[in-house]
């Protein structure tokens, strides 16, 4: 007899990844993970045929909630990632596949899917069974038996692999280097990063085997480990043998879970069409159907959908919470997506044009001033499952402004608005100011809250993170959303992003402006100001116009394999942007108030000596004065004019005459970076303190720069300078409140770790894993230096070459940087090459690849889009050579930190670590933790981040963080 063991939470999540996403037709509910699963099952019964044919199976899941292992150790699992969304509401239809196939399906409360396994495993063994695990887990590795009774099957596709791989004896030892049976020891010792088991810091695998052959079991090292000749390696066991034995119970599978069914029970049974069509006809799987049908001999006419999986969101599965992870959520979010049997390109091409073909009627839209309109409103958005929001308000400062209407559209062609805060001409907003026949806003948002705060309700906007805002202010917190601005930049980059823009693309249709409204400059009016049925057609509009792009632009994610890219890397990350946005961060006015005064003396010093040099007085800040003093009274060489006649003197002008030693040149260059952080820091910061908050509250741009990097604007806080003494002075005004301190987190050299892995330059990843210098040993392979001894200046030189080639660096670009001839600058770029040839290698192929697919890709799947590759301007093309070389890089780099940032609130949840996440600026993410907390509020943070871009991505190049806490940003750094 033969018993077969399926880990159903394996094929579960190799289902998801390895296939693109699907959905019902009929109502969105997303089924690609079930196909995969079902397909799967199936050709593993095909395929062990004769006398590996099972008599006996069972497929094993794992049970929600806590386990034994919680109570052992806290930490267990904790650092995993929830479960993508669109997955959740599949777990329970895999159940239900498993029992179509007429398979006994078990989970159970309490115990993980191994110990079920094992324990099974081990029930069957002693009756004689042969026993076969369909894993490639190596957790159950432990339960593989020498003489064969037990056996794992990997039946993962692998290059040069057959299709069924059997683990016994020997792969385990070539796994682990031990026997089965020391496998638990092994792990112990060196630990388990993905289910977070300790282990002993230090042990890696090979060395665990080494010891464990050795001394024969973990105790006997243990009891023995003061022979350990090695002092660091003794040292560790003596002072973690506690967290080993911890380990060693974390890692052994319990072997005898009260199991409520027996073996006999899970004898094989044939595949029943009763139990087998209805569920694939609910699924609407099309194909599987038609080949089964052939090999079963049997009729799928005959058989009607299961209708309580036909119901789809108004008929709950069993194991499903109808709020969070019902089908109506799954029916909201994803019901563009593909289309089966007529392919996902199709469907969002007859999307468009269904869209596109019904007319905007500005008539149609209702103003809503009453209770019972309120409530008829709010039925529709529980009916329909989805509704497209949008707030306007008295300004664009989310963090200030106050609500004067919601717009609200929940089908193409209607929308209403629900007016709550217009003022009367000439009176203040609020109290008798306001206009008569309005709902109070605090109704209108107490009614909208269970809707709004619906999990299983999708609310649609156009940069919905300002509506968060706005709302979270008001106590609401808004989830889930689809934002159809970020949906565009997934596809198209940051060319249309703007709702006018997206809808005369889109639908040929223009919309009405708010300047066309409240007028422009001086005279424009706030949009409280305006009369409710103005404000109500413009409102409802883009309620309208959001609805119709979502449907026009949510099927070309599934079309364009950009579905993984919005799912995972820009959707939830407009949630995150909005809480940081919403905490703001601390500014001490007074260190701004004497540094602008330290930089208006030391700007009059500069002006003095730039009269003096000029021997005449001038304004500094007049270019066409400057110029005429440089290249006519001076008469200095290279300058050119602009089409207005004047002189050129532009910051690369001056810092070009600079380097050739015109002291003018200096000075002013001295003084423009002053007075600039003067006027763009120190005297404007104060401004933007938020009177309600005492905070500066900078507002991100997610969909505005072409690698995915993120912008910070009203106040810029990425442009301070942290080389420059000055800069760092600015960053000593950025200050932790009384009982907090500020934590600083930053990549090192995280687009040098990016080129090594994308490039594949085995130099550069050996310098990395060794934790080299990077610049000192480039320097070394360059010219042939010592990196002991070093002189600062040939590190220097290596440095500026490292990063420019990231950004295409030409010869006369780094001769500037430098200061030497272009000549040598030259040669230093022609030996880079010759000591590191896969990078010229690869800036080759992305020139190539640009050219001829107008595109290139981060390694997470981002398309930074270049539609004038092929340009007849020589200048335009280059700059697109040299930016498809720095975008993979330097996108792979900002999607890197996105995704930490994505993962970083919830794993300091798990941990209990209280640590709010302020600013992101490029590399470095910037916390507010409690003070005395640092010390654990680091080590998670360091680990979320270093572990980022796994498991979309393993990068073979190790990722560091520097992470340090301080009073200020600057000390902190």
């Amino acid at each position: 007899m033969h018993l077969l063991l399926v880990d159903g939470s394996g094929y579960i999540f190799r289902a998801f990844h390895a296939l693109p996403p699907l959905s019902r037709k009929s109502d969105g509910l997303p089924v690609g993970c079930v196909q995969g699963f079902c397909n799967m099952l199936f050709k593993l019964t095909q395929d062990l045929e004769g006398d590996e044919a099972p008599t006996h199976m069972a497929v094993i899941f794992d049970a929600k909630g806590k386990t034994f292992r919680d109570d052992i150790y806290d930490q267990y699992k904790a650092q995993r990632p929830p479960p993508p969304e669109e997955l959740v509401p599949q777990f329970p239809l895999t159940r239900a596949a498993t029992r179509a196939f007429s398979i006994p399906a078990i989970e159970m409360e309490g115990w993980e899917a191994d110990d079920i396994m094992a324990t099974y495993a081990c029930l069957a063994r002693d009756r004689g069974f042969k026993v076969t695990i369909a894993s490639s887990d190596k957790d159950l590795m432990q339960m593989v038996e020498p003489d064969g009774s037990i056996r794992l099957l990997d039946t993962i596709p692998r290059p040069g692999q057959p299709p069924l791989r059997w683990i016994g004896a020997e792969e385990v030892f070539a796994r682990f280097g031990v026997t089965p049976d020391k496998v638990i020891d092994v792990q112990a010792l060196c630990g388990d990063s993905v289910d977070n088991v300790p282990g002993v810091p230090g042990i890696g695998v090979k060395t665990a085997a080494e010891l464990i052959n050795a001394y024969g079991d973990l105790e006997t090292l243990l009891a023995r480990a003061e022979e350990i000749r090695q002092p660091a390696r003794r040292q560790r066991l003596i002072e973690h043998a506690e967290l080993a034995r911890i380990s060693k119970r974390l890692v052994t599978l319990e072997r005898q879970v009260p199991v409520t069914l027996d073996l006999d029970a899970l004898a094989r049974e044939p595949i029943s069409p009763a139990s087998l069509f209805p569920f694939l006809k609910a699924m609407e799987f099309n194909t599987i159907t038609r080949r089964l049908a052939t090999l079963l001999e049997a009729d799928p006419d005959l058989f009607e959908a299961d209708p309580a999986l036909r119901a789809g969101g108004d008929a709950p599965l069993a194991g499903v919470p109808q709020k969070s992870t019902s089908l109506s959520v799954a029916k909201a979010k994803l019901a563009a997506n593909v289309v089966p049997g007529t392919g996902p390109a199709r469907h969002a091409a007859e999307e468009h044009a269904r869209v596109k073909a019904i007319p905007v009627d500005h008539g149609a839209y209702e103003i809503v001033t009453t209770p019972d309109r309120l409530a008829a409103c709010i039925a529709r958005i529980v009916d329909k499952g989805r509704v497209a929001i949008d707030t306007e308000t008295t300004g664009l400062d989310p963090q200030q402004a106050d609500l004067v209407g919601i717009c609200l559209s929940t089908e193409i062609g209607e929308g209403c608005y629900i007016p709550v805060g217009h003022a009367k001409p000439g009176d203040l907003l609020g109290g008798d100011g306001l206009v008569e026949g309005q709902l109070p806003v605090r109704e209108v948002l107490e009614a909208l809250r269970p809707v709004l705060e619906d999990p299983s309700i999708l609310k649609i906007g156009q940069n919905v993170k300002y509506d968060m805002e706005v709302l979270f202010r008001y106590g609401i917190v808004m989830t889930p959303a689809d934002d159809t601005m970020l949906i565009s930049y997934a596809l198209d980059g940051p060319r249309y992003n703007g709702l006018d823009i997206l809808a005369e693309h889109w639908l040929s249709h223009k919309t009405f402006t708010f300047a066309e409204l409240a007028g422009t400059g001086k005279a424009q009016k706030s949009f409280d100001q305006l009369e409710i049925a103005a404000a109500a057609r413009y409102g409802a509009e883009d309620a309208d116009i959001t609805l119709r792009l979502w449907h026009v632009l949510k099927p070309r994610l599934a079309a364009e394999n950009a579905t993984t890219l919005y799912e995972t890397l820009e959707r939830p990350l407009a949630p995150v942007l909005a809480r940081m946005e919403a905490r703001g961060i601390t500014v001490d006015r007074q260190i701004l108030a004497r540094l602008s005064g330290d930089f208006a003396q030391r700007a009059a010093a500069f002006e003095a000596e730039a009269h003096a040099l000029a021997g005449e007085s001038f304004n500094l800040g007049s270019p066409k004065q400057l110029g005429d003093i440089l290249f006519g009274k001076m008469g200095l060489e290279g300058g050119t004019k602009t089409k207005t006649g004047a002189w050129s003197t532009g910051a690369d002008v001056l810092e070009d005459l600079a380097l050739k030693g015109v002291p003018l040149a200096r000075t002013v260059v001295d003084w423009r970076q002053l007075t600039k952080l003067k006027g763009t820091y120190t005297d404007a910061l104060p401004t933007y303190i938020n009177p309600r908050t005492g905070r500066v509250h900078t507002s991100y741009s997610q969909a505005s720069v072409l690698t995915g990097r993120l912008s910070s604007n009203d106040p810029n806080l990425q442009n301070i300078p942290v080389r420059t003494e000055d800069g760092r002075k600015i960053r000593s005004a950025f200050i932790a409140p009384p009982g907090k301190v500020l934590v600083s987190a930053d990549y090192s050299q995280i687009e040098l770790r990016v080129l090594a892995h994308i490039a594949d330059i085995q130099a550069l990843k050996d310098a990395f894993e060794e934790g080299l210098d990077i610049h000192a040993m480039t320097a070394s392979e360059m010219f042939k230096v010592p990196i002991e001894g070093m002189p600062s200046e040939v590190r220097r030189r290596a440095k500026a070459i490292n990063f420019g080639i990231i950004y295409g660096i030409s010869a006369f670009g780094l001769a500037n940087q430098l200061g030497i001839a272009r000549s040598e600058a030259g040669d230093y770029i022609k030996t880079y090459f010759e000591r590191f040839p896969g990078i010229r290698d690869y800036m080759d192929a992305q020139k190539t690849r640009v050219k001829a697919d107008g595109f290139v890709t981060t390694i997470f799947g981002r398309k930074v889009q270049f539609p004038n590759a092929n340009s007849g301007n020589p200048s335009e093309r280059a700059f697109v050579e040299r930016a498809s070389i720095n975008a993979p890089i330097q996108g792979s780099a900002a999607d890197i930190i996105r995704r930490a940032m994505i993962r970083m609130e919830p794993e300091l949840h798990k941990a209990g670590v209280e640590a709010d996440m302020l600013l992101q600026v490029h590399d470095e993410l910037i916390f507010e933790v409690p003070e005395g907390t640092e010390d654990r509020a680091i080590p998670v943070i360091r680990k979320v981040m270093e572990g980022a871009a796994e498991p979309a991505v393993r990068l073979t190049v190790p990722i560091r963080v520097d992470a340090h806490a301080a009073r200020n940003w600057d000390e902190a750094h």
